[in-house]
């Protein structure tokens, strides 16, 4: 009798731990092994950004510091630049985050060249160590929409690159930006 008691109590002990690790708010909010993955890029990077200023002009590169960290317990890696742009000062947040719950992955950027605030989000590819997240933002000359797709590989621990398209109105998509950030 006491072997069944404690089957019986083995049995009802083990049954809600099981629950909690199946528990879809318990998977959303615990970092996984993407979170890993991205905190393996935490430290300091220098960013060179490559810009394509449109037809007669030279491609312009420009270098500025990156320092990145993880936030919120392991759940987003925050990539902070600060530099000169065009002769100017230069400062930029981004956020990158996946979510365990529908599998995407996300980019926010703030700048302190506009006020807007570009949100991507998209689908994580395994085989290419890579994500390709879409969105819009709005135009400052036209008011029009932008439609804005990257591609962000994580090439080797020490690299990332960010390639950047738009496409606006009736006009084909182009590559009008690229963020090489390497570890310092």
């Amino acid at each position: 009798m006491k072997n069944v008691l404690l089957l019986i109590l083995v049995i009802f002990s083990v049954n809600p731990i099981e629950a909690q690790n199946q528990d879809p708010w318990t998977e959303y909010m615990t970092p996984s092994g993407m979170h890993d993955m991205l905190k393996k890029y935490v430290g300091e990077f220098q960013m060179e950004i490559s810009m394509d200023m449109g037809e007669g002009f030279d491609q312009s590169k420009i270098p500025v510091d990156s320092h990145h960290l993880m936030l919120l317990g392991g759940r987003y890696l925050e990539l902070k630049q600060t530099g000169n742009m065009m002769g100017m000062e230069y400062e930029s947040i981004t956020i990158m985050g996946f979510n365990n719950s529908d599998k995407s992955f996300a980019l926010t950027t703030i700048t302190n060249m506009g006020t807007g605030t570009l949100s991507l989000f998209g689908d994580w590819d395994e085989e290419t160590n890579s994500a390709n997240v879409s969105g819009q933002l709005t135009n400052p000359m036209t008011k029009g929409r932008i439609n804005v797709r990257q591609t962000i590989s994580f090439v080797d621990a020490d690299t990332i690159l960010i390639e950047s398209f738009d496409q606006e109105g009736n006009s084909k998509e182009k590559k009008t930006v690229e963020y090489r950030l390497m570890r310092k």
